[in-house]
């Protein structure tokens, strides 16, 4: 008999037919000991009873011979056990699940992210009419939340803005606003919404069919304007957060098209922004 393999032989649980039990010891020596602990953990029966190691089945006495053998020959050992490659194999895969869990809770509780974006395709397209502008009053925005918080957009504002030099932005003072009606949307983690807002008739626009017209005298006609979106947005620890974006320049003759981009245009970033801790 080896000393340097287990005598299954001896064993007193080992089977009458010989070829069966070397299979027996074969099919473990597959194993690890570790692999062959867990298994004997998941049977209440006792050491008469059979279990399933691998592809076969064998008194769970056996196993456990094999077991206590090389526990033994561990204790034995001076050195530092040679660990079996199924051992390892299951250490690595526990500290990678241990890392993803660390990270996914790392960004949901301890990482709070803000990511408001709006998609504004076609939206507040102000076009020439016969010397006036007309505007649809029916208006559809889409927002996108790809932070881990909710948010509000509590107004939506749009203004047309009179262009007086060449470097004249949203906050111009000449500029007529286009309101909408008083709504608040709430935008929830990973939501994308798309919202249907109408436009109010209120001085200088007045309803024209299913849009506002906003009527020039001839003096006017030849004004430029540009266009811009207004939001305020309210965050889980922010009072409200004005964002304002020019979209286009609004043509000043009929047959001209507006510089905004072409439909298909990305998401704007209204709020990209991260905190540490829960609130």
């Amino acid at each position: 008999m080896k000393a340097d393999r287990f005598p299954y032989e001896a064993s007193r649980w080992s089977p009458a037919q010989p070829d069966e039990a070397r299979r027996w010891f074969e099919e473990l020596e597959t194993q690890s000991p570790l692999n062959v602990r867990n298994r004997l953990t998941q049977t209440d029966a006792g050491p008469a009873g059979t279990v399933t190691i691998g592809t076969t089945q064998m008194t769970i006495g056996f196993a456990e011979d094999w077991l206590a053998w090389h526990d033994r020959r561990r204790e034995a050992s001076e050195g530092k056990p040679k660990k079996h490659w199924l051992d390892w194999a299951g250490w690595a895969i526990a500290v990678i699940s241990l890392c993803i869990t660390g990270f996914t809770a790392y960004r949901t509780l301890l990482i709070q992210r803000d990511d408001i974006r709006v998609v504004v395709d076609g939206t507040l397209a102000v076009r020439p009419d016969k010397g006036d502008l007309l505007l649809d009053q029916d208006q559809q925005f889409t927002f996108i939340n790809s932070g881990n918080r909710a948010a509000v957009i509590t107004e939506i504002y749009g203004e047309l803005v009179l262009v007086t030099d060449p470097k004249t932005g949203c906050d111009g003072r000449f500029a007529k606003s286009i309101v909408f009606n008083p709504t608040q949307i709430v935008v929830k983690p990973g939501d994308i919404l798309p919202v249907h807002a109408n436009v109010v008739e209120r001085y200088p626009w007045v309803k024209d069919g299913n849009a506002l017209r906003f009527r020039r005298s001839k003096g006017e006609q030849n004004d430029s304007y540009i266009l811009c979106l207004q939001l305020y947005v309210t965050t889980p620890d922010s009072t409200s957060i004005r964002w304002v974006q020019k979209l286009y320049s609004v043509p000043t003759k009929d047959d001209q098209s507006p510089d905004a981009p072409d439909r298909g245009r990305p998401p704007l970033n209204v709020i990209q922004q991260m905190h540490w801790g829960s609130n």
